[in-house]
C-alpha cells in the first residue's frame, strides 16, 4: 500500500536526519545503527510507525549509504561499486577471447545471472525503428537479471535481429563462451561499433520490486546499441541498473 502523503513526508525527514548524523560521522566508530526500536523511540516525534522507519532506511540504503545485514541490523554501506568501463568490457579482446563482460565488471567478485529468457516475440515499435524493421516486427529477446554478491543489481534485454540470430546459440538461453557478440562474429556479423545512452530516473513500481528497490529509488536506463561494419544494429540492449550499486567509467583517447 503506497504510503499518504504525510507518512512520506515523515520517513523523508527521517532519512534527511540520518544521512546528517552519517555525514557527521555519528556512527563511524562502530559503523552500526542504532537498532529498530531504539531509532523508532529517537523518532518518536516524527513518527511511531515502523513501517514509515524502515521506508526511510529504505530510503538511504537505495543511496548506498546504508545496508542491512540479517538478523544483525542496518550498517553503514561497505558496498564497493561496481566499476563498469564501457571501453574495456565492449572490446573484443574481451568477448573475442570467450571472456564475460561481467568478468570485467565484477572482476573478482561473486556474479549469477538469474531468470534468463530467450524468445522470439512482436517488439516494441521503438526497438523496431533502432533495428531498422517494421512496425509489429518480431525478434529474438534475451532477458535476464544479474546480481552481483547475492545482491540483484541490474535487469537487461537484449534484441537481435531474426536475420542475424537464426541458427545460433543466441536463440539458447546458453550462448557459450564469449557471449552474443562472439556468436555473430562467427556468423559474418561482428559488431564493430557501439553507441550507448544513459538517463537516470525513478525505478517503476515493477522495477523496485524485480531488483529489491525502495519505491522510487533512483535507478540508470542505459541503451546500447552494436553496430556491424556496414553500420547495420545487430543488437539492441535496454538496461535498469540500480543507482546506488555502479560507477560508469567513460574513458576517452585522441
Amino acid at each position: 500500500m503506497p504510503p499518504k502523503s504525510g507518512e512520506e513526508h515523515k520517513y523523508r525527514e527521517i532519512a534527511n536526519d540520518l544521512r546528517r548524523r552519517i555525514d557527521a560521522g555519528e556512527f563511524n566508530e562502530k559503523r552500526k545503527l542504532p537498532s529498530e526500536r531504539e531509532m523508532l523511540k529517537q523518532y518518536a516525534d516524527i513518527t511511531k510507525s515502523l513501517m514509515t522507519l524502515r521506508q526511510g532506511l529504505g530510503v538511504l540504503r537505495d543511496e548506498g549509504v546504508i545496508e542491512s545485514r540479517k538478523s544483525s541490523g542496518w550498517y553503514l554501506a561497505e558496498w564497493k561499486p561496481i566499476v563498469r568501463n564501457a571501453l574495456k568490457r565492449l572490446s573484443p579482446e574481451q568477448w573475442g577471447n570467450a571472456r564475460s563482460m561481467w568478468d570485467v565488471d565484477a572482476e573478482g567478485r561473486q556474479w549469477e545471472v538469474l531468470e534468463a529468457q530467450v524468445d522470439f516475440p512482436r517488439i516494441p515499435d521503438d526497438v523496431a525503428r533502432v533495428l531498422d524493421l517494421e512496425p509489429g516486427a518480431k525478434a529474438w529477446r534475451r532477458d535476464r537479471k544479474y546480481v552481483v554478491d547475492a545482491v540483484p543489481v541490474m535487469r537487461a534485454t537484449s534484441y537481435i535481429p531474426d536475420e542475424f540470430a537464426r541458427d545460433t546459440r543466441i536463440t539458447e538461453v546458453d550462448t557459450g563462451e564469449g557471449g552474443i557478440y562472439a556468436r555473430l562474429e562467427e556468423v559474418g556479423h561482428k559488431p564493430v561499433e557501439f553507441r550507448e545512452q544513459v538517463r537516470c530516473r525513478l525505478a517503476t513500481p515493477a522495477e523496485a520490486n524485480d531488483l529489491g528497490l525502495a519505491a522510487g529509488a533512483p535507478v540508470i536506463e542505459q541503451h546500447r546499441i552494436a553496430m556491424q561494419e556496414d553500420g547495420r544494429v545487430v543488437e539492441f540492449n535496454r538496461m535498469v541498473l540500480d543507482a546506488s550499486r555502479f560507477l560508469l567509467v567513460y574513458d576517452f583517447k585522441r
